[in-house]
């Protein structure tokens, strides 16, 4: 079983790419292709290869150093968010579960707090996001006294080996994401 908020970093990190993207220098490169490439490092079983970082970059012009290394920062910020907002959200679940009452980690509230000034800066609709909140902190409830709750239609019990092996996706996505975004591959390493 997935842990639920993964399918929401996803989620996420395309919304909050979109949105960064819309007017940069890089709009025009960043194909359908190059999306999908983008978005299969948030999967569990995603291997970062030569290959895969070369489809990605080919073609890409980083001839214009500032153009390149601002669309690089933003796409950093958008990912450093959407890995926060999970690394946050397994936290609150494993903190909800130990202390039996719901606990809401202050690095989400700071995560959600940037996603939205993010969406805010470009003039989109934050609904989404905050449905998703909502959601989430509903969820905080069973999940404090060991209860199933619901998400994307499935019913779940959080247990502590979930919220540990959502944090280790978290870290493997982090470092796979780090070295993909790096127009220099760096070589091997998952």
């Amino acid at each position: 079983m997935n842990f639920p908020s993964h399918r929401w970093l996803r989620a996420g990190f395309a919304l909050v790419l979109a949105c960064l993207l819309a007017s940069s220098p890089w709009a025009a490169e960043l194909s359908a292709k190059r999306q999908a490439l983008l978005m299969s490092m948030f999967k569990e079983d995603a291997v970062l290869t030569e290959q895969v970082h070369r489809d990605f970059w080919a073609g890409v012009d980083v001839s214009d150093a500032a153009a390149t290394e601002a669309a690089q920062d933003r796409l950093a910020a958008a990912m450093r968010n959407s890995i926060e907002y999970e690394r946050a959200t397994a936290l609150s679940y494993q903190a909800s579960m130990k202390q039996r009452k719901p606990v809401v980690n202050p690095r989400y509230e700071a995560a959600l707090k940037d996603r939205l000034a993010m969406l805010k800066a470009r003039n989109l609709a934050p609904d989404d996001v905050l449905a998703k909140d909502k959601a989430f902190r509903a969820s905080l409830v069973p999940i404090s006294r060991g209860k199933p709750f619901e998400a994307d239609g499935k019913r779940i019990v959080m247990t502590p080996a979930l919220v540990d092996a959502a944090l280790q996706r978290v870290e493997a996505s982090h470092q796979r994401l780090e070295r993909f975004l790096n127009p220099v591959w760096a070589g091997a390493g998952g």
